[in-house]
């Protein structure tokens, strides 16, 4: 009545709920669904979507959070015209991954942050000002004595003295300026704040190479720098390792979610994984020698060797579909395949060619005899 959106339950003539496709009711007023990933397994779970919003005014001290009065509340509507108070989703599970940073410990449900060992550094590196010491060591504090200062004629007293380029102050006999010289503190405070930033790098495992602030003239060789590196390497390593079972999940439940919304077929969800690239510097063209020879020596097949330069940040976007062009013009190894199989429907298939056209049979003819039969004639 006052114009809030609301969603009505759908109910037929005997009073009982109007079913969607794949739902029954049993005699004890369950209400089973099949979904398409588990066909043969009924289930009696399903999720709703709730999204509303409250006036302030409209709560009282006796309500919270998990008491909120529905005839107050103002519901979302999507784009479609459906209204957001309990919105089938269609699937057993809350479409929900918590994705950890690092392994829990035993009995926790969540991790730690990377940046919480080093917060503490963070507060100093962000109290720490160089501005005001490069101020003071730019236009330092300047001490005059005996100096002819000009006076002010309505009051009477010097006028302030200015330090920039071409002034001139002049001195009695026994005058002198003094400077204070604050560099020495603008150097250590520098030192302090790349020590502050080492100290950074070393409790966060990233690593002043990782930071990008490590000379590279420190640097005698790769293999130095894959060693100055593993503190990372090791990092990334857990941290992806944390993520993995999460990640499965994530991409299972976006399986459902298009076979929910009839977007892929019905069927069991197929294994699926996140295959991460490199996350330091690698010698591609070592890479690409290694993965030759052991390809050509028999030592790595060809699903591996393309994989390890997908790996090494080469531009393969899709494994299978670069095995396939491969395949399509290695002549010399479908020639050897003919060789030993003697298979050409083998040899057309591993060069992605379509079927041959099949050979029509010729009968054969005996010698001295016609190609018309052996019809003879009585003279």
């Amino acid at each position: 009545m006052d114009g809030r959106s609301v969603r009505e339950l759908v109910v037929g003539g005997d009073g009982e709920p109007v079913l969607t496709a794949g739902d029954t009711l049993d005699a004890n007023g369950t209400v089973t669904r099949v979904y398409p990933w588990a066909p043969d397994k009924p289930s009696g779970i399903t999720c709703y979507l709730t999204d509303a919003e409250w006036l302030l005014e409209d709560l009282g001290s006796a309500h919270d959070v998990f008491s909120l009065p529905p005839d107050k509340a103002s519901y979302r509507v999507r784009s479609d015209g459906q209204v957001l108070d309990r919105l089938d989703l269609m699937a057993d599970f809350i479409p929900v991954v918590h994705i950890p940073n690092s392994i829990p410990d035993v009995g926790e449900h969540w991790s730690k942050s990377t940046l919480a060992t080093v917060l503490q550094l963070l507060d100093e590196l962000a109290a720490t000002d160089s501005a005001s010491a490069s101020a003071t060591t730019g236009t330092p504090i300047i001490a005059l004595a005996g100096a002819r200062l000009p006076i002010d004629r309505s009051t009477g007293q010097p006028m302030p003295v200015r330090v920039e380029a071409g002034s001139v102050w002049q001195l009695s006999d026994q005058g002198r300026m003094d400077t204070l010289d604050t560099s020495a503190q603008l150097a250590e405070l520098r030192e302090r704040i790349d020590h502050l930033m080492d100290r950074l790098a070393s409790n966060t495992r990233l690593t002043t190479a990782g930071l990008g602030s490590l000379d590279p003239a420190k640097v005698p060789s790769g293999y130095a720098l894959q060693l100055a590196l593993s503190p990372l390497d090791s990092l990334v390593g857990a941290m992806r390792l944390a993520r993995n079972h999460k990640y499965q999940l994530l991409l299972r439940m976006v399986q459902r979610l298009h076979q929910a919304g009839q977007v892929w077929p019905a069927g069991e969800s197929l294994p699926a994984r996140l295959v991460w690239g490199a996350h330091m510097p690698t010698d591609r063209a070592s890479v690409l020698k290694d993965v030759t020879a052991g390809y050509v020596g028999g030592v790595f097949s060809l699903e591996t060797a393309v994989r390890m330069l997908q790996e090494a940040g080469y531009p393969i976007d899709d494994v299978a579909k670069e095995i396939e062009r491969i395949q399509k013009r290695a002549f010399d190894q479908a020639a050897r395949l003919a060789d030993a199989t003697g298979d050409n429907g083998a040899v057309r298939e591993y060069l992605g060619l379509a079927e041959a056209d099949p050979v029509p049979t010729v009968p054969l003819v005996e010698p001295g005899t016609s190609a018309q039969g052996n019809s003879s004639s009585d003279g």
